[in-house]
């Protein structure tokens, strides 16, 4: 059983009856926008309720959503990190071992079979792409440049 809202008519006369402290100290909460619970504790006070109690701990919805997010946004970021830092683990092995990538793709296109010379392609790009982390070029072999 839901309670009809007051009116304009029945709240303004409640309202001109508060003292002006009280009035003062309900505009400035207002103004402040921390408690969206105001308005349901100024239609308590014609029905004789007491006012709400805020217990101090106690968070409101919106507190608990932004909390929620701050947490939800952190936990992206902190996984982001650490893919990144995965990233970075990953693309830096390559880099220091580059000798022995070019052998193996000298290994893999002197078979002159097409599947093993995409073995030797997704080897350079990874070699390529580590470089690139490590911010230099790839250091190619004097013998790379030869044709069988």
């Amino acid at each position: 059983m839901s309670r009809k809202r007051p009116g304009k008519k029945e709240l303004a006369p409640l309202i001109a009856a508060l003292p002006e402290t009280e009035k003062n100290d309900l505009l400035l909460r207002l103004a402040m926008g921390d408690e969206p619970q105001l308005g349901a504790e100024l239609l308590r006070r014609p029905r004789g309720e007491p006012p709400a109690v805020t217990v101090p701990g106690q968070r409101s919805a919106a507190e608990l959503l932004d909390a929620a997010h701050t947490r939800a946004t952190e936990r992206l970021q902190r996984a982001e990190r650490v893919r990144a830092e995965a990233r970075a683990k990953k693309l830096t092995a390559p880099a220091a071992d580059e000798e022995a990538i070019w052998r193996e793709v000298e290994n893999h296109v002197a078979h002159e079979q097409a599947a093993r010379y995409d073995v030797a392609v997704a080897l350079l790009v990874e070699l390529r792409d580590a470089c690139d982390h490590v911010e230099r070029g790839p250091l190619v072999p004097a013998a790379a440049g030869r044709a069988p």
